[in-house]
């Protein structure tokens, strides 16, 4: 039995899958169809195709991880690669002169992982700007603009989720002052760029669990982290400007 090596961190899908939700109810915020714009078929090709580029992580880590390469490991990896910059063509066509930053938060993705630092800070740091492209890529299939507020408006909401499982997993005084001054600077970066803080709303929880530290189960954090990127999609398609 052919054995498929998705990726089966639900924590990274609910992080992509979010990002795409929130820049498809921005998208449309803008009411796109008033100007004859045709996007909803590529916006579908977009997703699959960004599906399929996820799923190269776990061949090209093992490709890393492993002195000796196995066929296996390439052939998934061309697989999905070839499978997923298909799927971008009409996004490429059009969009890939507007999009600089995700090659160069590819290679240090590829670096940090041929390092064996997989699961350091600033490698899953790395890996969260990368899932969270979605966002940006997605808002221009739709509009047709880039928006570098949409991303990191994104980024800066999930990534505060890796200091979240830090604050949970490590129980240090330094890591809950720093979930804790991360909301804060959040804040006030979202006051600087002129979006809503009150998209950030739902941390309150990460200060209040960083703070208080009760105990609770990891798959316990992960629904709670669910619940808050849906209340995010919800500020999102009410408050973005």
């Amino acid at each position: 039995m052919i054995k498929i090596p998705v990726v089966k961190e639900w924590g990274s899908w609910a992080v992509f899958i979010s990002s795409c939700l929130a820049a498809l109810t921005a998208g449309l915020l803008t009411r796109p169809w008033e100007t004859g714009r045709e996007f909803s078929n590529e916006t579908v090709l977009t997703i699959l195709g960004l599906t399929f580029l996820i799923n190269s992580k776990n061949p090209l880590a093992s490709i890393l991880k492993r002195k000796a390469l196995k066929k296996e490991h390439l052939l998934w990896f061309l697989f999905f690669c070839i499978a997923g910059f298909t799927l971008l063509i009409p996004f490429l066509i059009d969009g890939i002169r507007e999009f600089s930053l995700p090659p160069l938060l590819v290679l240090s993705y590829i670096i940090l992982l041929s390092q064996g630092k997989e699961h350091h800070l600033f490698t899953e740091l790395n890996g969260f700007a990368l899932l969270t492209l979605s966002a940006p890529i997605i808002y221009f299939v739709v509009t047709g603009e880039m928006s570098l507020r949409l991303y990191l408006a994104v980024l800066i909401f999930f990534a505060a989720g890796v200091f979240k499982v830090r604050v949970r997993v490590r129980k240090t005084l330094a890591y809950r002052w720093t979930m804790v001054i991360y909301c804060a600077v959040a804040a006030a970066v979202f006051s600087c760029l002129n979006i809503s803080v009150i998209l950030l709303l739902p941390l309150v929880e990460n200060i209040v669990s960083a703070l208080l530290m009760r105990e609770e189960k990891l798959r316990t954090t992960g629904n709670i982290e669910l619940t808050k990127g849906i209340i995010f999609i919800v500020l999102t398609g009410l408050f973005w400007q």
